[in-house]
């Protein structure tokens, strides 16, 4: 029992990449880019695949279901800020991460486990509650905005109609 409370409580950096890896599919590809005669001989290109139906049988095994949570309540928010929804999701709801940093598939490998570890840690906290000031705030500087970029609109529509040729036919 308390092994358990342990291992749901804790993140994903007390894992092992091994303990992560389990769970992917791994295939390698070739690389693009410069690198000459390497890269067009070796798959150093890592891909790692994680399946819908994996997904969601990590929630509360192996990601923890507070963080699942959020990054699922993200996905589809429209307030969510940029930088909170997941960004590997694929059109069909698999996981996919790719990286061809470095010569070396294992690096690469590691690379996108620790990507999907870092989006996980960033996209799964929960998002703070903002005040109805800062709302306010936010939309009065939203209008102000607004209101700028149409008035530079309009000052560049009157400079471009002053230049055209004006007729004289009656």
């Amino acid at each position: 029992m308390l092994m358990r409370l342990i291992r749901c409580n804790s993140t994903l950096r007390t894992l092992t990449p091994d303990g992560i890896k389990k769970h992917f599919v791994i295939s390698y590809a070739r690389s693009s880019g410069a690198g000459g005669q390497h890269v067009n001989t070796t798959d150093s290109k890592a891909v790692i695949k994680l399946p819908l139906d994996r997904w969601y049988a990590a929630r509360g095994s192996w990601i923890p279901s507070k963080q699942f949570d959020n990054i699922m309540k993200n996905v589809n928010d429209s307030d969510a800020p940029h930088y909170k929804k997941f960004p590997y999701f694929t059109s069909s709801g698999d996981i996919l991460i790719t990286s061809s940093e470095t010569r070396y598939r294992d690096k690469n490998l590691n690379d996108c486990l620790e990507k999907f570890v870092k989006a996980v840690e960033v996209c799964g906290q929960v998002r703070d509650e903002v005040n109805e000031n800062t709302k306010q705030h936010w939309d009065k500087l939203k209008k102000r905005d607004n209101e700028e970029r149409l008035k530079s609109k309009k000052l560049k529509r009157d400079k471009k109609s002053a230049r055209r040729k004006i007729s004289l036919d009656f």
